[in-house]
């Protein structure tokens, strides 16, 4: 089965302490063939960098700001009132929010950490946000196969879109993947963990995927 997939499956695959990481390994190990489009490999590339930058400035400042008298009973909740405490509401902030459960069952998994274990666990995640999201960001892209440049625009499909909340550049996106299927006679599912996006690509009929998948889709 081949599918093609939206950009923050690649992204959930590449940083380990994203909220969907386990629904998009699931993805690739599902699938022979992975496609996505250039569109979604420069956007990719442009997540990953923004992505990466937000969460090691975090985890570092982290390290920074805690004290061992900080450490009384220092819970997960814990965390997460000081990332609302320090943090104003916005695009940010959310990032480091959504990497907090992941980073504590991958790092921390005590219930109640000592100050000198939490802060090896915040070293260790920065290692690997420094170090092993390469090595994972170059797996991804070794297994993924680029699809050829679209030129037909599908000017009434990108209207659909749009009057059902699909905006740019996730219109463009499916219509990538959308133009890849009808040029090959292999079964394609389209796949994305956007919600919104989901939901308004699984609307529209003139779509000849194979299956239309979301993040409910994986466990």
């Amino acid at each position: 089965m081949n599918s093609f997939v939206d950009t923050n499956v690649s992204i959930a695959y590449i940083f380990s302490i994203d909220p969907l990481n386990n629904k998009s390994m699931s993805v690739f190990r599902e699938y022979d063939d992975i496609y996505w489009s250039k569109l979604v490999k420069s956007e990719c590339k442009d997540v990953f960098k923004s992505k990466r930058k937000i969460l090691v400035n975090f985890y570092k400042d982290l390290a920074n700001d805690l004290k061992p008298e900080d450490f009384l009973d220092f819970e997960f909740n814990d965390l997460k009132k000081y990332v609302l405490r320090n943090y104003p509401k916005g695009k940010r902030r959310d990032q480091i929010l959504s990497s907090l459960q992941k980073f504590w069952d991958n790092y921390v998994n005590e219930r109640v950490p000592t100050y000198n274990s939490f802060i090896q666990a915040v070293q260790i995640c920065l290692n690997d946000l420094k170090n092993l999201v390469y090595s994972r960001k170059s797996q991804w892209e070794q297994n993924t196969l680029l699809t050829d440049a679209r030129v037909k625009k599908y000017i009434n499909l990108k209207k659909k879109l749009n009057s059902l909340k699909v905006h740019p550049p996730d219109d463009d996106i499916v219509l990538d993947a959308h133009d890849f299927n009808l040029r090959n006679d292999f079964p394609l599912d389209f796949i994305t963990f956007d919600g919104d996006f989901y939901e308004g690509v699984s609307k529209i009929k003139e779509f000849n995927f194979n299956k239309v998948k979301g993040k409910y889709d994986y466990l």
